[in-house]
């Protein structure tokens, strides 16, 4: 290499280090015209694109490098970011176990492969690898969280909770850690309404320090229409947040008095977040955005009410709400209860989640829908509801097609107890990651451990939705979980014409099924005790043409009833915004 190559090289890369990333990309151009098989200005020229945006141009460029560089683990490990980015998942994981290959120890490669695995659902892997790091970092904060996220998947919160405890040892100030334990809390048994409570507003009496408000509440009340109405997600795509809200945009669209503004913090793109962007009047997005970047175009848009939709689940943007960037702001739908957070005025509820006599454990106004806290819009593909399996197979098929985070071990004692009950009787248990080794040799070990066979308990990982409706035609009676109830699942379910068994509790986690199998109009199928839990489940199975006669007209009555009536569920949203800017009938 000539010293004005060499020189020119290095000129770009200082400029490079400085962010001046136009200007280093035409130098590495003009190193490449003088030589052409510079492998390290073709990789850099491919990091500047990455990091202007401009992933597949980056892609292309350290593809090339590596052509001339096979090994360099550098480049390995850069264009797995770049995979990972452009969603090339396959291709992002084979440069990450070359790069370890290579660098056993390499922090970031396990991390990022790790994260590949845990997106995937294959949570037994994302776990071997997060505990590797953790090893080589035992003091990371981050690496705990990793690990917790992983084991709560897994449906072991308990064990996550301990982890979650050395990371906010380690790292109190960390906001992340905090939300996550509060997340994680719902999904443990024992845990309940008073308990939540307290540690929200914990969480808040540390974290709530930061900019004076810029508005109080009552300023929203000088609104007048067209209502400028933001809602800001990490989940407006093909998430149960974004499932739930499409519908309710596209009524709100209709409507003069309301003017949508979606901010979208996800970085992927579906068939649900165009539907959300065509139902919105304006969409930003923000994924990446920085929180003071973020405020300045909350600000700009001169929202009259903002709903945010991740409460303290992750990426969630909380600490932003506290400087109050609207001047009412309202929390719904993505978290499940109170956020402790005494800058959102409004959790946006139903009389079934939060009953009355409930409004002291939360730091929000309760605004009660007359019916359900949110519509259910069932797909135009789904599957028609098949015959009873149980007449065909000679005995009932129990079945929950909830997350793995749900099956906590009171959960799979209280099915234990129906399944020993009803020795002929068969489990389906279905969903992302439930075909997972971790997941299912838990599952399976505590059944074995509460005398249930584990050949009894068919597990099934991710299919397309179709076809995970399509099982619900193999299922006579589904199983709701503890304390964390069904959501979606149990609309779904009930659409497919099955019957859902619930139990609730005091939290308004444990309280979805409750709500949504109220306003569908089955009530007979909410029990008040765990032993009524059994002997609902366990009569309901004892009677096939009772069952045959449940399924054959469970759709048609869900159809009709207020679950189902997204126009007025509409209206309800218009009135509740009405309510909040002071102009309510």
């Amino acid at each position: 290499m000539t010293a004005p190559i060499n020189a020119l090289f290095e000129r770009g890369f200082s400029l490079h280090q400085q962010g001046n990333l136009d200007q280093a990309k035409s130098i590495y151009e003009e190193v490449l015209s003088q030589a052409p098989t510079h492998a390290e200005a073709k990789h850099l020229l491919g990091v500047c694109h990455h990091q202007s945006g401009e992933n597949p141009a980056a892609a292309k460029h350290i593809e090339s490098a590596l052509t001339l560089d096979p090994g360099n683990v550098a480049f390995l490990y850069n264009l797995g970011v770049v995979y990972q980015e452009l969603g090339h998942d396959d291709g992002a994981a084979k440069c990450y176990f070359a790069v370890l290959e290579s660098q056993p120890a390499n922090l970031a490669a396990l991390v990022n492969l790790g994260n590949l695995h845990f997106k995937r659902g294959v949570f037994s892997e994302a776990l071997h690898l997060y505990r590797q790091a953790l090893r080589l970092e035992p003091g990371s904060a981050d690496h705990h969280l990793r690990v917790a996220r992983s084991l709560r998947n897994i449906g072991n919160s308990v064990d996550a909770l301990g982890h979650l405890g050395t990371a906010s040892l380690l790292a109190p100030e960390d906001e992340a850690v905090q939300s996550e334990v509060l997340f994680t809390s719902q999904y443990v048994p024992g845990i309940n309404l008073p308990d939540l409570s307290r540690r929200h507003q914990e969480w808040w009496n540390r974290f709530s320090s930061g900019p004076e408000p810029i508005a109080p509440p009552e300023l929203a009340r000088k609104a007048a229409p067209p209502y400028r109405v933001g809602f800001l997600s990490p989940d407006l795509g093909n998430h149960p947040v974004g499932i739930f809200l499409a519908p309710l945009l596209e009524r709100l669209r209709k409507n003069k008095e309301v003017e949508v503004f979606c901010f979208n913090d996800r970085k992927t793109d579906d068939e649900f977040s165009r539907r959300l962007r065509d139902a919105s009047d304006h969409w930003h997005d923000c994924a990446g955005m920085g929180d003071e970047a973020l405020l300045e175009l909350l600000h700009r848009e001169q929202l009259h009410v903002l709903i945010e939709l991740a409460g303290h689940t992750e990426n969630n943007r909380l600490p932003l709400l506290a400087t109050r960037v609207a001047p009412a702001q309202a929390t719904w739908a993505g978290y499940v209860g109170t956020t402790g957070s005494e800058m959102i005025d409004y959790l946006i509820t139903d009389p079934f989640h939060t009953p009355d006599g409930t409004e002291d454990f939360f730091s929000e106004t309760l605004l009660r829908f007359p019916h359900g806290y949110i519509g259910y819009e069932p797909p135009s593909y789904a599957p028609e509801v098949g015959a009873l399996p149980f007449l065909e197979n000679g005995y009932p098929t129990f079945g929950c097609l909830n997350n793995p985070s749900k099956l906590s071990h009171s959960t799979i004692q209280l099915w234990s107890e129906i399944l020993r009950r009803l020795p002929e009787s068969r489990l389906i248990l279905k969903y992302k990651g439930m075909d997972d080794r971790a997941v299912r040799e838990r599952v399976l070990g505590l059944f074995r451990i509460d005398g249930v066979s584990p050949d009894r308990v068919e597990m099934i990982g991710q299919t397309n939705h179709v076809e995970h409706l399509s099982l619900l035609n193999r299922i006579d009676i589904a199983l709701d979980p503890t304390p964390y109830s069904g959501g979606l699942s149990t609309c779904e379910a009930m659409w497919m014409g099955v019957p859902v068994v619930t139990c609730p509790g005091d939290t308004f986690a444990s309280r979805h099924s409750l709500s949504h199998l109220t306003n569908a109009g089955f009530t007979d199928m909410i029990t008040d005790s765990f032993p009524a839990y059994v002997e609902k489940a366990c009569t309901l199975a004892s009677d096939a043409d009772a069952l045959a006669t449940i399924r054959a007209g469970m759709r048609e009555r869900m159809s009709n009833s207020p679950l189902c009536d997204l126009d007025g569920f509409a209206e309800d949203f218009v009135s509740a915004l009405e309510a909040i800017v002071g102009h309510a009938g």
